[in-house]
């Protein structure tokens, strides 16, 4: 097989942080998928109406200009008596795991009152011109058979992230230092029970907005990598995993830094739409493969069409691959959006579609 099938991404989204506009009402949020597993379906049910009216108000409050860190002095319950009303869509319940698709309408008023209050405590709700360049503390951690390595020397993944870091400063990341300070905040003890209050002393001290700690850990057997990244921020805390496959052939080093690349580009791009405001549903593509050629024109011409955020590889065979992209326009149906760059969409399932074959 050729080797550019021999580097693949599979990423598992349990949460999105955007919805889709309602262009005539800043206030009407719409598409907001959550994906919650509790300890009980009553617990997963009530976590995900939180997380989802969260993710809502950071929308909102990007459509309104306003600084999304406002949100970060707002409790669910506040957040909760904004809500005038939801709609819920695609709503399953498996065992404990609860997952469904958020249509929120915010209360102008409540909404006005709640923002005022927090003004007059001289809380930070201000207008913004222009997207907000917070920063984001990112902690590797590599995650071993009988040991976790956090602040070690051989600890090869935070190098490899600080790599990537220092050749693209752009990104506005920064990978704690191996000090006194920051090992006393956060030990492996620490890890099964992190949280904002704990890490505040480390995001504090480095003008953070928030923290990632990205647990990476290698599957000798079956090949593969996964990431699994713990978003922590004031009020909020969610769990992400990615998944890389067909590793072998790759030097270790090159694993790791792809690994990085990958991890680091993902989470950019939602901290780019949580501060801006902008729109992404999760969408499954399934593309036939006739020939080589023709399954990477279809590709390049995906990436290139400024209809998606991203596209990762989730799996591949001789007649098919399965992709997974994040679709931008919410103006358009997807499916009419792609015929305008001539693919030709057919439904399967929600939000899972198949392009046909020229």
């Amino acid at each position: 097989m050729s080797r550019i099938f021999s580097f693949f991404l599979v990423f598992f989204i349990t949460f999105s942080l955007n919805s889709f506009a309602a262009e005539s009402d800043p206030y009407v949020i719409e598409n907001v998928p959550v994906n919650v597993t509790s300890k009980s379906p009553s617990a997963s049910r009530i976590i995900a109406t939180a997380t989802a009216h969260r993710d809502a108000f950071f929308v909102l409050l990007a459509r309104l200009n306003l600084a999304t860190n406002v949100a970060d002095n707002v409790s669910d319950e506040e957040i909760s008596d904004m809500v005038r009303s939801e709609h819920i869509d695609n709503e399953k319940l498996v065992g404990n795991n609860y997952s469904a698709v958020f249509n929120i309408t915010f209360a102008k008023d409540f909404v006005d009152h709640i923002l005022s209050q927090k003004n007059s405590k001289k809380e930070e709700v201000k207008k913004v011109s222009e997207p907000q360049q917070q920063s984001y503390l990112v902690i590797p951690v590599k995650l071993m058979q009988k040991k976790a390595l956090i602040w070690e020397e051989n600890n090869d993944w935070k190098k490899s992230v600080e790599t990537f870091l220092s050749q693209n400063p752009n990104l506005k990341f920064i990978s704690p230092q191996a000090d006194v300070d920051n090992i006393a905040t956060l030990s492996i003890e620490d890890l099964a029970k992190v949280h904002y209050a704990s890490l505040d002393p480390m995001i504090s001290r480095y003008k953070a907005s928030a923290a990632y700690l990205l647990f990476f850990s290698l599957d000798e057997l079956n090949k593969k990598i996964t990431v699994d990244i713990s978003y922590i921020r004031k009020m909020q805390k969610k769990q992400m995993k990615l998944s890389f496959v067909n590793i072998e052939g790759l030097s270790k080093e090159t694993t790791m830094i792809r690994v990085a690349e990958k991890t680091l580009n993902y989470i950019a791009k939602l901290q780019v739409s949580e501060s801006t405001g902008l729109s992404f549903m999760p969408i499954r593509l399934q593309i036939p493969i006739t020939t080589m050629g023709n399954y990477l024109m279809i590709k390049n011409k995906i990436e290139n069409s400024n209809l998606v955020n991203a596209l990762n590889i989730e799996s591949i065979s001789r007649d098919y691959a399965f992709v997974n992209v994040g679709y931008v326009n919410s103006d358009v149906e997807i499916a009419e959006a792609f015929a305008k760059i001539g693919l030709v969409l057919t439904k399967k399932g929600d939000d899972f579609y198949l392009i046909n074959s020229n």
